[in-house]
């Protein structure tokens, strides 16, 4: 899922699938308005679009950046049976073990290559487990 700035004042968020190393357009959204992102209703609007053309089966990743950070797209991706990646910010906080942290604090506790997996409850974000390269 990307935004893009396209024609003259315009503004597109996509889905993509990717195929032999490409990313085809598969649903897109446009509006006139400054380059910005847009609010998580609308991200969620196309996901529930896109997720009525998948294959039932069929294994789906959810690529985004910061702008699709949302617990509720969250929820709504988990409830569609995909996965989800997300780079996000650095000052969204997860608790693990009683404890609340940043999630830049994993990055000095964690080996290059490690998966975290997290869990959304309630807008928050909860450490379930990791698994580093051996």
């Amino acid at each position: 899922m990307d935004g893009s700035v396209v024609g003259r004042g315009g503004n597109a968020w996509m889905i993509h699938v990717v195929y032999q190393g490409r990313a085809l357009p598969l649903a897109w959204r446009v509006r006139q308005g400054p380059k910005g992102h847009f609010p998580e209703d609308r991200h969620i609007a196309l996901v529930e679009l896109v997720s009525g053309l998948i294959p039932e089966g069929a294994q789906v990743v959810l690529l985004g950046d910061g702008e699709f950070d949302g617990t509720r797209l969250q929820h709504t991706v988990q409830d569609a049976g995909w996965s989800y990646v997300c780079r996000t910010g650095c000052h969204r906080t997860a608790w693990w073990d009683g404890a609340t942290f940043r999630l830049d604090t994993l990055g000095t506790c964690i080996k290059p290559g490690t998966l975290i997996e997290l869990y959304f409850a309630r807008d928050k974000m909860k450490l379930l487990r990791t698994s580093g390269k051996s």
